[in-house]
């Protein structure tokens, strides 16, 4: 054990550790025993959980698109479409994936599926920005 002042004004003992001289912080980092969970995992895993849950459903369409996983991506928002045919906001996201795939034809149409389903739930703000973002199309 070594003795150090705080403060100048009051004592206590640490150990000393491999022989080096004691530290004000513990600096290490722990490492972990086990892998975490990536976070496509984690929402697969509560996906299957909760199949019904849509933004579950939308979140792991996304997260598979940011990752590259373009044919994965695709068939979540698919489904999440076939189950939740209001859910306005993965018309909009599937139609920009589809753009930034080439496909601009099924980005055409699901934009257009898209502006049908915020009429229907009223949603004026998604329907101007799918509107626009097929305007914006090559031809």
């Amino acid at each position: 054990f070594v003795s150090d002042t705080l403060c100048g004004n009051s004592t206590h003992r640490s150990p000393r550790i491999g022989g080096a001289a004691p530290s004000a912080y513990n600096t290490a980092t722990p490492t972990m025993t086990q892998p975490t969970s990536s976070r496509r995992q984690k929402l697969e895993a509560f996906l299957a959980a909760h199949p019904s849950d849509a933004f579950a459903q939308y979140g792991l369409a996304l997260e598979c698109a940011n990752l590259g996983d373009n044919d994965a991506a695709l068939s979540h928002f698919d489904a999440l479409l076939a189950k939740h045919p209001d859910y306005v906001t993965g018309y909009f996201q599937l139609g920009q994936l589809y753009a930034r795939l080439m496909r601009p034809a099924d980005a055409q149409r699901v934009l257009t599926a898209g502006i049908d389903a915020a009429a229907r739930t009223g949603d004026q703000h998604a329907s101007a920005e799918m509107s626009q973002a097929l305007a914006e199309l090559p031809s």
